[in-house]
């Protein structure tokens, strides 16, 4: 039997891979590694009392401003049965950071390991807030002044290629923005499918800025890198004359299934 944990700080769950969160690699997705994240950090709070309800009561939301982490280059595949993790590592008035990872049923294999930085967004103005203290306490996790930076993405620069994408009904979330792990899929599509079927990724960093509306029209730009044997990739989301999201992945070979 697998041995979860489940507490206050840190909490794990059973999961086992659905053919609709894997690409034709046979591995997830980036985008649906990111929804496997929302997941657990979801189960986590509704674990401690802290369901939609509660939140919703504070007037915000749960927003996520930027992911950092790395990718082993053995990645699970369909039908497999894997944990995903998190916990919630430190606080302060205005961030919280978590970190987050997915593994084999042995706790032996670290397929991802990925840190996330929220804010509370008040969302009758569409404003950050301070976070209250019954979503935060419950956590058991350090309140401190200064919490570690995430990753920055590098600069696109002025030399990129792009491709427009509109914003559909089902890109928009519960709190009626668009789902973080939809920015990955208009970062990702214009590399083509020659290039995600010889590659995989090895590092990501993103950073969200403004918000996409529905029915936007959005501009992936990027930037293909190859440089002393490493891959890299540098991307902006354009919408409304305004770059509302960047981000930077080192890619390695794609293991054959």
């Amino acid at each position: 039997m697998t041995n979860l944990t489940q507490d206050a700080n840190c909490y794990e769950i059973n999961h086992q891979l659905a053919y609709y969160e894997c690409a034709d690699s046979g591995h997830p997705s980036v985008s649906m590694v990111l929804s496997m994240m929302t997941m657990v950090s979801d189960a986590h709070s509704i674990s401690l009392g802290l369901d939609r309800a509660t939140v919703d009561a504070t007037g915000g939301a749960w927003v996520v401003v930027g992911y950092d982490g790395n990718f082993a280059s053995e990645q699970p595949t369909f039908g497999d049965q894997v944990i995903i993790g998190t916990r919630a590592l430190a606080y302060n008035r205005f961030f919280a950071l978590r970190e987050f990872w997915l593994c084999d049923q042995r706790h032996q294999h670290e397929y991802v390991r990925l840190r996330a930085l929220f804010v509370m967004m008040n969302l009758a103005k569409r404003r950050l807030m301070r976070i209250p203290d019954q979503l935060i306490v419950p956590f058991d996790s350090p309140l401190e002044k200064r919490l570690p930076r995430l990753t920055t993405p590098a600069k696109l620069g002025a030399d990129f290629a792009s491709q427009t994408y509109r914003v559909r009904y089902f890109d928009i979330d519960i709190n009626h923005h668009v789902n973080n792990a939809r920015y990955l899929d208009w970062v990702l599509d214009p590399l083509g499918a020659d290039f995600l079927r010889r590659y995989q990724p090895q590092s990501l960093a993103i950073k969200y800025g403004e918000e996409v509306k529905e029915g936007a029209v959005v501009e992936s730009r990027y930037r293909i890198v190859h440089h002393e044997g490493v891959v890299k990739t540098v991307h902006e989301i354009w919408s409304a004359g305004q770059c509302c999201t960047t981000a930077e992945l080192t890619w390695q070979p794609s293991v054959k299934l």
